[in-house]
């Protein structure tokens, strides 16, 4: 029980008009008054959310992610409900790879954030976005293909996602499911029409050796985003096609 006279209300207070400030989209406000909060009792709560999680919220949206860390951390540390710890978890991984860092800093951060999104999904397993960013960072910062696909085809499971396919397709491409690839970037050119996925139709005719199906894509690839030029022009991938006339009159 409070021993301040009035602080329970003047908690309530707080907390109400803090919600209300982050509603309106004044963060700023939105932190002051948890943070006084905070000063007064730091483990109330309200519908079983303490204030640290809220101002951390607050501070996420304002960019300040060291400071988010630390409050999606306390929050944590006070054991809310698993449903809501699950999201702190998630929330904090998403302020760790979002941290500008390079090399070996980035890498510890990539990794942390991988291990948010672990223990966000073994506290709720039905939501898809940590499967999405984890299996994004497992492709894009550590090449581990194999790890991804699991997770990405736990988030094509939930619900569709353009961006889970595409990676889905990449992962596919880089461990030898060849026809998965072919499959996962003909969904993603039919849903978007985005030369990228033609990009990769080609290097997969170049990977199956179907000339032809090359300079279909490579076409279409080059109609919708000529920079792929350079791509076709100098990767490996396409070496041995250079010489076909069909291929090389593309290449100008």
């Amino acid at each position: 029980m409070h021993t301040i006279p009035g602080a329970f209300q003047k908690l309530q207070t707080l907390y109400a008009e803090g919600e209300a400030a982050i509603e309106s989209g004044d963060l700023e406000t939105a932190v002051a008054k948890f943070t006084e909060g905070i000063g007064i009792d730091d483990h109330f709560r309200q519908r079983y959310i303490t204030m640290y999680a809220q101002r951390a919220f607050a501070l996420q949206k304002l960019g300040r992610l060291e400071e988010a860390i630390a409050d999606y951390t306390s929050a944590i540390a006070l054991g809310e409900p698993p449903e809501n710890q699950a999201q702190y978890y998630f929330h904090r991984g998403l302020a760790l790879q979002s941290l500008p860092a390079k090399d070996d800093a980035r890498k510890a951060n990539v990794e942390r954030a991988i291990a948010d999104y672990g223990a966000s999904i073994e506290l709720y397993a039905d939501h898809p976005g940590p499967y999405h960013l984890r299996a994004k960072l497992l492709v894009n910062e550590l090449e581990k293909y194999a790890e991804a696909i699991g997770d990405l085809e736990k988030t094509l499971s939930i619900r569709e996602n353009a961006d889970a396919r595409q990676l889905h397709g990449f992962a596919c491409f880089n461990v030898g499911r060849i026809d998965d690839a072919r499959e996962d970037f003909e969904q993603v050119k039919a849903a978007s029409h985005d030369p990228y996925a033609d990009y990769m139709l080609a290097a997969i005719a170049a990977k199956t050796g179907d000339a032809d199906a090359l300079v279909l894509h490579a076409k279409q690839a080059l109609a919708g985003d000529a920079s792929y030029k350079s791509y076709f022009a100098d990767d490996d991938d396409f070496a041995a096609y250079r010489s076909n006339p069909a291929f090389a009159a593309l290449l100008g």
